[in-house]
């Protein structure tokens, strides 16, 4: 799509917004809404099918966490995968898919697609700063129908600060170990029918691994946001929206792991090999929404556009004939002994084999398109039916360039260029897509039953250049339509339990350069459970199956692919996940304490129904053939986090714990071999806050309290360790 085709079309999806807002009614008293929470909210939560969970800024400041991974612990049904230690780039599953870049879960900020390029290229490089975010959604079972591409295992959508209703504004200031400094400052109110917000944040440290012959392991982020809102005088059933985003980031992030007995005897190394590593991004948001309360309909229209350019140099591999990484990383003995000594420094490269090819993954994305959403409440047959209608149309694509050259590592520990670079990949990926569905809540007496249906229509096409001349030298182009229908029922059975169930039909498309072999991801998904408030508090308990027709695997730099196989797209056959997500909350007081307490747990299991061969490494190692009954990797069988508290007048206390079963990180059955296995770990969280005067808070964290070193992955390059205890401290001035 040009710019001048897109532009037209956000002109069209106005017209009618634009002429009803010269027309309203005098006789009607119109109260328009800023309708940013997609679950509705906790009262509608606790009535609909389907799990969902709503974080407010409440729960958000508790903690004053800045890393997405530490605030998804508290929600069941949540399986994740820790990279950085910081959150930089998220790998967040729902009920069993697979975490890695969180490309089988629909990202969303303020109901709009928030990944580089969701259909053309759904791994998710770039997630939004949630130090900006006022609340966070997480939403499972046939209500996630709503909110593709990826419908399986259901949606995050985080929820940017509003334009506050007077004139006020906060200034946030944090620092702590490892230099860990954050600064955060809004400002905005109302003037007449204008509203405005202004926000900055920058967030930064020197990290927390030391690299071999000492250099830089931190990050440095910084994010820049305008919200104007208008409502019209002479419309006031009217609210349009305009928000402008820029952001970037520097960091000095590696897939380069360890060992097992270098992380067993310090986690926090970095080898030598991985010093130039180095990620540049920088994102911009256009989003313009429109909200109109027409009689008894409400009209919401999003006209967005983002752009993404990243570039990470990194360390890719050995070069002429030399050894995977990963196999030396598994065994770094034998035949593999010199090339260990390269990646840690000990030895210079004494011939091509042992030479490092490090690249530049240079990507371009973009992510436009328009929506409208339409609801409305309707009398049919004695009962009440909350109907929304959603239609949504979407392009995207995504340009990479990656190149590399040789490097040798000399005899001081440092790498010096030793050849030229070359282009290894040069291609394009482009998607559009139009997606429709339906949904209706039909409520009588104690029941209320959903019905849904969603419509994809995907046309993607992939052109590959010459890496040489740069001229095209080939396109492929597909196309596919899926229908998505879902129900679900939730009942009230008596004043403080009700139950629920529900069945529905989980999606995900195939990316560019598919040429019909390659099927989509498709499941039929499966929930029942009960849900309880009363004296002995809030509790909510789910089992669900993901019954996968054909499960599918995405070739990544993150799960050990190369260069010739990004995004390549692998059919595992049927595949069945089923587990229990859990939760419990209650507020007890003791005199003057209130002692607020929570808990989630998650059970999952899930395995393989069909044998095939993992030639690149998706789903395990490579070249391994994976027998129907495997396990699946990195889904961990128990997550349990729980939460307790004590608050006084001013003062608040907080300590929360995850617990984490063993994970395999190859497909397997019985007992984890000790090579395969992430071990099992325990993480307390704590937080202190004081309120100076009502407007001047002081606060404390201190993340992995106890200090754990633990592993979070092996893949792809080696072991890589979680945080290590990080004590900051804050203040938050609000005037």
């Amino acid at each position: 799509m040009t710019h001048w085709q897109f532009r037209t079309l956000v002109l069209a999806s106005l017209i009618p917004a634009l002429a009803s807002a010269n027309d309203p009614d005098p006789a009607k008293e119109y109260v328009v809404l800023d309708n940013v929470y997609i679950t509705g909210g906790e009262d509608r939560i606790s009535q609909q099918p389907g799990s969902a969970t709503l974080l407010g800024e409440e729960a958000l400041e508790k903690f004053e966490y800045t890393d997405i991974h530490r605030i998804l612990n508290s929600v069941p049904g949540v399986n994740l995968q820790e990279e950085d230690g910081y959150g930089l780039r998220p790998n967040i599953g729902l009920r069993g898919t697979a975490p890695e870049r969180s490309k089988k879960v629909t990202l969303m900020e303020d109901g709009v697609l928030s990944g580089p390029a969701p259909y053309s290229a759904p791994a998710a490089y770039y997630f939004p700063n949630v130090s900006r975010m006022s609340a966070v959604e997480v939403f499972k079972g046939p209500s996630s129908i709503q909110y593709g591409p990826a419908t399986i295992g259901g949606a995050v959508n985080m929820i940017s600060r509003p334009v506050p209703e007077i004139t006020e504004g906060q200034l946030d200031a944090q620092y702590g170990s490892d230099n860990f400094n954050r600064l955060s400052a809004w400002y905005g109110g109302n003037k007449g029918s204008v509203g405005y917000l202004i926000e900055g944040l920058r967030v930064a440290s020197d990290g927390f691994k030391e690299l071999d012959g000492g250099g830089d392991t931190g990050f440095t982020r910084n994010d820049l946001n305008l919200k104007l809102a208008w409502q019209p005088d002479s419309a006031a059933n009217h609210r349009f929206v305009l928000k402008v985003g820029y952001a970037d980031e520097n960091s000095d992030e590696t897939y380069l792991g360890l060992t097992r007995d270098d992380f067993d005897a310090d986690p926090y190394r970095r080898y030598a090999a991985s010093a130039l590593d180095e990620m540049e991004w920088t994102h911009n948001t256009v989003h313009l929404t429109h909200q109109a309360d027409l009689d008894d309909i409400h009209l919401t229209t999003d006209v967005y556009r983002l752009t993404f350019d990243r570039d990470w140099f990194k360390l890719n591999s050995f070069g002429g004939n030399g050894p995977l990484l990963q196999d030396v990383l598994k065994d770094p003995t034998g035949i593999n002994t010199d090339f260990y000594r390269v990646l840690t420094g000990e030895q210079a490269s004494a011939n091509q084999n042992e030479q490092l090819l490090i690249g530049s993954n240079d990507r371009q994305y973009i992510s436009q398109g328009v929506q409208t959403r339409l609801n409305t409440t309707l009398d049919l047959f004695n009962l009440e039916h909350d109907l929304e209608l959603g239609v949504r149309y979407h392009t995207d694509q995504v340009e990479r360039l990656h190149s590399e050259a040789a490097y040798d590592m000399t005899a001081s520990g440092n790498l010096a260029q030793a050849g030229s670079v070359t282009t290894t990949l040069d291609n394009r990926g482009e998607a559009q897509a139009l997606a429709i569905y339906a949904l209706n809540n039909i409520r009588w007496d104690i029941t209320t039953l959903t019905l849904g249906l969603r419509s994809e229509h995907i046309e993607t096409s992939e052109t590959t250049f010459d890496n040489v001349t740069g001229n095209e030298i080939s396109e492929v182009s597909s196309g596919e339509s899926v229908l998505l229908p879902g129900a679900g029922v939730y009942s009230q059975l008596t004043d403080t339990t009700g139950i629920l169930a529900g069945v529905y039909k989980g999606y995900s498309a195939t990316t560019p350069g598919k040429d019909g072999e390659t099927d989509p991801e498709e499941s039929t998904n499966y929930e029942l459970g009960t849900r309880y408030n009363g004296d002995m508090g809030k509790a909510e308990l789910i089992a669900f199956l993901n019954d996968y027709t054909d499960l599918t695997g995405t070739c990544s730099f993150s799960n050990g692919c190369d260069n010739t196989a990004v995004d390549s797209q692998l059919n595992a056959g049927a595949a069945q996940v089923y587990g229990i997500e859990a939760s419990w909350s209650k507020f007890l007081f003791a005199g003057a304490h209130i002692i607020p307490l929570s808990m989630t747990y998650t059970y999952s299991q899930g395995e393989f129904a069909a044998n095939f061969s993992d030639d690149n490494g998706v789903f395990g190692d490579r070249n391994n053939d994976i027998q129907k009954g495997d396990e699946i990797a990195y889904l961990p069988e128990h997550r349990l986090n729980l939460q307790a508290g004590v608050e006084r007048g001013p003062v608040a206390l907080n300590l929360s714990m995850l617990y984490q079963s063993d994970i395999r990180d190859t497909p397997g059955v019985g007992a984890i071999p000790e090579d395969e296995r992430i071990d099992a770990y325990t993480v307390f969280d704590l937080s202190l806050q004081y309120r100076v005067i009502r407007d001047v808070m002081i606060y404390g964290t201190v993340d992995n309290l106890l200090g754990e070193e633990y592993e979070v992955a092996s893949k792809p390059y080696g072991y890589r360790p979680g945080k290590p205890r990080s004590i900051n401290a804050g203040v938050k001035v609000n005037f």
